[in-house]
């Protein structure tokens, strides 16, 4: 992506993400509106990350297990986290009783998605969030790439 510094060009830029997501909050779920409204950001996001981020880290000296201040592998909290979803997920899935009673991600989702607005603020954040991300990784001014 791009530093944005202008005022107007920010506000264009959150106004046409406004719009684009109030047009996905629209589409039917799992329709080929809705499949399209959604490829395309993950498209663009995935290019995007592609293109900015060319650097890639220098390997560095192995840690000594147990010596102060290493850490962990750096995915274990990701994994430990979905671990934990996919847990609560089958748990409250085969638990018995209503959806109500016991919400997967998906049935609190799907009443998410039933009111236009949240719908539009979700897929909104969403953007948000992968336009952080894809900036996140961007090389920093002066850095200088990989031979």
């Amino acid at each position: 992506m791009f530093v944005v510094t202008r005022p107007l060009l920010t506000a264009s830029v959150v106004a046409l993400t406004v719009a684009y997501s109030l047009g996905a909050a629209a589409t039917t779920p799992f329709s080929v509106a809705a499949d399209v409204v959604t490829a395309i950001p993950i498209v663009l996001f995935a290019v995007a990350a592609v293109v900015c981020w060319p650097l890639h880290p220098q390997p560095g000296p192995l840690p000594v297990p147990g010596a102060a201040g290493t850490r962990g592998h750096p995915y274990l909290p990701w994994v430990a986290l979905t671990a934990v979803v996919v847990a609560w997920e089958l748990v409250e899935y085969l638990a018995p009783g209503s959806r109500g009673a016991h919400p997967t991600l998906s049935s609190m989702a799907d009443a998410v998605d039933r009111i236009f607005v949240l719908k539009a603020l979700v897929f909104f954040g969403w953007i948000w969030l992968c336009v952080l991300i894809v900036r996140s990784g961007r090389a920093h001014p002066g850095a200088v790439p990989e031979p």
